[in-house]
């Protein structure tokens, strides 16, 4: 998860109130991640369960999008955050979103488009807007919109209600989300999509990974070792 999310979620909730329970599918933290913060921190005192389809860090509930085992109109918010594109079958996680949402629920989705293959197991699809409003053509509403080079952007993002949702609650929501497409979906990463050749790009994002995944392990370590008095 890009940490230019955050604010992404927290502008939402601001603006609407995000209904629960909030689902959050696809929370497992990698190791090189697992430093973030967790995403349910920014929702105290609200319902939220985190999923991912294997156990691990920020994983309440094992769950495989391709096959919920979630109760038909169960889940208040869903949150897909850089998750679609490492699904085998959106179309199909997306008939089980749908199911599972309850009316007046909102799915929050972004994705990446260009950007480098990232298999967290493994890494899919590149999506448009216009796939994305494909993906979500069974919801009541849906906005669409993307952030970066008009014709190679570097995020997409959808937003998608089930009926009854009230209707100025929607626009707090769309303007929430097109505020942060068009200012705050950009951090140093997306700037240097921009600024640097493929070649250059690669390498440097395969050294950020190593990096960060470094990182980590010291932080787990140097926690580890507080714990146990040492």
């Amino acid at each position: 998860m890009r940490t230019t999310l955050y604010p992404l979620v927290d502008s939402l909730e601001a603006a609407i109130d995000l209904p629960e329970p909030i689902v959050e599918f696809g929370s497992l933290r990698v190791e090189e991640q697992s430093h973030l913060q967790l995403l349910k921190d920014r929702f105290p005192g609200k319902r939220y369960i985190g999923t991912d389809f294997r156990p691990g860090s920020g994983v309440d509930q094992v769950q495989d999008l391709h096959s919920l085992g979630l109760a038909d109109g169960s889940v208040g918010t869903a949150l897909m955050l850089d998750t679609i594109e490492h699904v085998r079958e959106p179309w199909a996680a997306m008939r089980e979103i749908h199911r599972c949402l309850k009316p007046g629920g909102l799915v929050l989705m972004t994705s990446v488009f260009f950007f480098p293959i990232h298999a967290f197991p493994d890494d899919y699809w590149r999506f448009t807007a216009s796939a994305i409003d494909v993906l979500l053509q069974d919801f009541d509403l849906i906005h669409s919109g993307m952030a970066g080079q008009t014709d190679l952007p570097h995020t997409v993002l959808g937003i998608g209600a089930k009926e009854p949702f009230d209707a100025e609650k929607w626009s707090r929501a769309v303007t929430a989300a097109d505020a942060w497409l068009e200012g705050g979906a950009t951090s140093w990463k997306e700037r240097a999509l921009v600024a640097f050749p493929p070649v250059v790009l690669v390498a440097g994002y395969d050294g950020f990974r190593a990096a960060t995944s470094l990182y980590s392990r010291l932080r787990k370590r140097d926690h580890t070792s507080r714990s146990d008095g040492h």
